[in-house]
Parts: structure tokens; sequence; C-alpha cells
């Protein structure tokens, strides 16, 4: 049995409020920090499902632990996304700081690599 199973309805709705808390907590500090904690997090989670799954000796287990591996992978997906946002923000705060005799293009084409993909987002 693993130790966070995300096919208990408790530990799957305390991963998504903790994520809901945290995404808030960065939005309000305006900072990259805690996403990337959360993306960590849900990074050595994923290890950690992956090695119990090639070591589950029984079929019911191999079935609860895919169903977690999934969740992780969805998890650690949206918390990359939330990462690039909260980089965004950060970045355009900088920018309002520093940018001031500057052309914002100028400046988000040095200090943002990511204005491509937000760009075709």
């Amino acid at each position: 049995m693993p130790i966070i199973d995300f096919t208990n309805p408790f530990y799957l709705i305390s991963a998504v409020v903790l994520f809901v808390l945290c995404v808030f907590l960065a939005k309000s500090n305006k900072s990259n920090t805690v996403p990337c904690i959360m993306l960590l997090s849900f990074l050595a989670i994923l290890v950690g499902h992956t090695i119990e799954l090639t070591l589950s000796p029984s079929s019911a287990m191999t079935t609860t632990l895919t169903i977690c591996v999934v969740i992780d992978e969805a998890f650690t997906f949206v918390s990359f996304l939330s990462f690039l946002w909260m980089d965004k923000i950060q970045v355009e705060q900088m920018l309002s700081k520093k940018g001031k005799g500057k052309t914002t293009k100028e400046i988000i084409i040095k200090d943002d690599g990511l204005d491509i993909l937000w760009k075709q987002v």
C-alpha cells in the first residue's frame, strides 16, 4: 500500500486544497518559489510511486499505484503550469520596478525567456 494513496478521496481532496492554497500564497507574494517547491514535491512523490510500482507484487496494488502515478503526473503538469504563471508575474513585477527608462520589449527579451511560450498560450 502506498504511503500517499491518491485513490483515497481524503488524500486527493487534501492535495487539491493544499495546491490551491499554495498557488494563492504564491500569487499574493508574487514569487515563483512556492510553485517550484510544489513541483519538486510532486516529482518526488511520482518517483516514489514509480519505484513502488516496479516493486509491487500483486495486481491489485499495481492498479492502485498506476492510478496514483497518473494523478501524480497531472499534479506535476498543473504545478509546472502554475510555476510558469508565477514566473511571468514575478518578471512583470521586476520589470515595473526597474524598467522605467527602457522599453518593455527590450527588457522582456533580455529577462524573460518564456515570452515566446506566453504569446502562444
